[in-house]
């Protein structure tokens, strides 16, 4: 899909970015060991980077407690706020300036955009016609105004990519997909969802009218890329 070119670059940019912070601010992100993308000495780019201590909580959420799920979970709201204190040089996609500016709602628009022709491409039918879509995405332009400094999005806080050990976070994997944009995009704001213990640790209980509005969009976003996984992954 579209916004998945030059991820590899995405994860390593994002990495290195929280690594920075984290003389000064703890975040469970592992050090990248070495990266090369020249594809001099084999076919491919890659990255070597730490081990991290611990399993997915997914692979081990069965044997713990709800009492210890429960922390883990303000936890993580905890860190998740961190790195979203981290400003980035532009709005969009890390390891695309194709898909990078100065302002949120033109960027945004393009991220909208791509997904609505990966899914023409795909022959995935979205269930809403684009350009009505685009439309209603126009009519809320102003509340996007509201974002004007570029944050680091993890936006894939998901069991699979916490790992724990004894009960407590080693590590966040999976830096890929990172967003620089609004951190209403990450999980804790997601509106279909509970993510009360998130937000108990993240700091932000509630939402004004505006940021609601944008979160629902966010929602959209993500969802209209999920909705393209099945053809493009072929599931």
């Amino acid at each position: 899909m579209t916004y998945e070119k030059n991820i590899m670059q995405s994860e390593v940019t994002a990495m290195r970015m929280v690594t920075l912070q984290n003389n000064t601010v703890q975040i469970p992100v592992p050090e990248v060991i070495a990266f090369d993308d020249t594809c001099t000495i084999c076919n491919s780019p890659y990255f070597f980077m730490e081990k991290i201590v611990g399993s997915s909580l997914n692979s081990v959420k069965d044997t713990l407690t709800p009492e210890r799920i429960l922390h883990i979970n303000i936890e993580m709201g905890s860190i998740n706020r961190r790195i979203n204190e981290i400003t980035c040089p532009a709005f969009g996609y890390p390891g695309q300036k194709e898909f990078q500016g100065d302002t949120w709602y033109p960027v945004f628009c393009k991220m909208i955009e791509a997904g609505i022709h990966d899914a023409a491409d795909g022959n995935v039918d979205i269930r809403i016609q684009p350009d009505l879509l685009l439309h209603r995405l126009e009519c809320d332009r102003n509340i996007f105004e509201e974002v004007t400094v570029p944050k680091l999005v993890y936006w894939d806080c998901w069991d699979g990519n916490i790992f724990v050990s004894n009960g407590e976070i080693t590590g966040i994997i999976d830096w890929e997909r990172r967003i620089w944009g609004d951190p209403l995009m990450e999980v804790g704001s997601r509106t279909y969802a509970d993510t009360d213990a998130f937000k108990k640790d993240y700091g932000k209980i509630s939402l004004t009218d505006t940021e609601q509005r944008r979160a629902i969009w966010y929602d959209i976003y993500l969802l209209l890329l999920m909705s393209l996984e099945c053809e493009y992954r072929k599931y």
